[in-house]
């Protein structure tokens, strides 16, 4: 068990799988600090205690990945005007849980392939919130926190990229991403609101299970198409993102203990 994992809790009511993914060993001995990354799903339901122990956190940048409309329905409110929140809009399909219902006679394995194929987009899909998400941190607007809806797809991936550019080994990324799979509370999320996922969870909870879960595959889909379309996550990081040698040198001295 690596330090993040029992450091990643936050002690807040009514928060969705809100957690610092700090804590981790790199490769060459260093460890990420704690206090400088975060990670969550929707933060529309935080009671105001919650959001004034988020205030207190010191948080400088959010990274919003989710589309207009989700947005609208569930609006990021607590943060005050000295927090730089980038959001953008785009009609990409990929990490949207409730668009993937689509077929009454959808199977579990559906599902998961369904879910194989978004990994499989997402780093190209969302490259601009990446992008972007970078240069917030080089800029020196850390603390951040990086969020969508449920904090699992499009936000696991952004945290994938800043660990692995950070230089924590593959292992204990997959951990990270996996841990999604304690905190995040669906029974609790979906009986907040009404929606078509609720809705299905009721009738068929097992097709729904794969939207639901983090898996190894679907991350496993992430490094092989970075693989085959980019050589790689250096260098999807370097050519597409604009991440160099410099700019990793440069987060690594900003975010790693000795």
């Amino acid at each position: 068990m690596t330090a993040a994992t029992t450091l990643t809790a936050l002690p807040l009511a009514s928060a969705f799988n809100l957690r610092d993914f700090g804590g981790h060993r790199t490769r060459d001995g260093r460890q990420v600090r704690t206090g400088m990354l975060y990670r969550s799903g929707t933060m529309a339901l935080l009671t105001d205690a919650d959001a004034d122990a988020l205030r207190a956190l010191g948080i400088r940048a959010i990274c919003d990945f989710r589309r207009p409309s989700e947005r609208v329905e569930e609006p990021t409110s607590w943060h005050g005007d000295d927090v730089e929140y980038f959001c953008r809009d785009y009609s990409e399909h990929s990490g949207v849980l409730s668009e993937i219902l689509r077929s009454d006679r959808a199977t579990p394995a559906d599902m998961h392939d369904a879910m194989v194929r978004v990994y499989c987009a997402i780093a190209t899909d969302h490259a601009d919130a990446y992008r972007a998400m970078f240069a917030q941190m080089l800029s020196g607007r850390l603390p951040i926190l990086i969020n969508c809806a449920a904090g699992k797809d499009r936000t696991g991936v952004g945290a994938v990229l800043i660990l692995w550019a950070l230089g924590v080994p593959r292992e204990a990324i997959l951990e990270d991403y996996l841990a999604t799979n304690e905190h995040a509370d669906w029974t609790w999320r979906l009986a907040q609101t009404e929606s078509r996922l609720t809705r299905a969870l009721r009738d068929r909870a097992d097709v729904v299970a794969p939207i639901l879960r983090a898996d190894a595959a679907y991350l496993e889909a992430l490094f092989d198409t970075l693989d085959h379309q980019h050589g790689g996550i250096d260098a999807y990081l370097a050519q597409v993102l604009g991440v160099d040698a410099d700019a990793r040198a440069a987060l690594q001295d900003a975010l790693l203990t000795s």
